[in-house]
C-alpha cells in the first residue's frame, strides 16, 4: 500500500533531505519511509497509559510540592490569569 503525504518545506529543507539520503545511499522515498518506520516504532515502545486512583495522584502531587524550595518566591494569583497566561502574538 502507498500513502502519500504532503509534507511542506522549504527548498533548503528539500535539498538537506536529498543530500542525506545520498550520503547514506538511499532515495528521498527509502530515507523518508525509514524516518517514519522509526516513529512508528518508538510510539510502540511507548508504554501504555495508567490509570491512577486519586490516592496516588494525591501523593504524587504532594511529593512534586514537596520538592520546591520553601525560599522560592510565590506567585501572585494576577499571574495565572488568563489574560496574562494568553497573549496575542501580534502584541509582542
Amino acid at each position: 500500500m502507498t500513502v502519500t503525504v504532503p509534507v511542506p518545506m522549504s527548498n533548503e529543507e528539500r535539498a538537506a533531505l536529498l543530500a542525506q539520503a545520498k550520503a547514506q545511499g538511499l532515495s528521498l522515498d527509502a530515507l523518508l519511509r525509514r524516518a517514519v518506520v522509526e516513529v512508528i516504532a518508538a510510539a510502540r515502545d511507548v508504554p501504555p497509559r495508567q490509570e491512577i486512583s486519586p490516592e496516588e495522584f494525591e501523593r504524587a502531587f504532594e511529593e512534586m510540592a514537596d520538592m520546591i524550595p520553601e525560599n522560592a518566591p510565590s506567585i501572585p494569583d494576577e499571574a495565572l490569569s488568563r489574560e496574562n497566561i494568553y497573549t496575542r502574538e501580534d502584541e509582542w
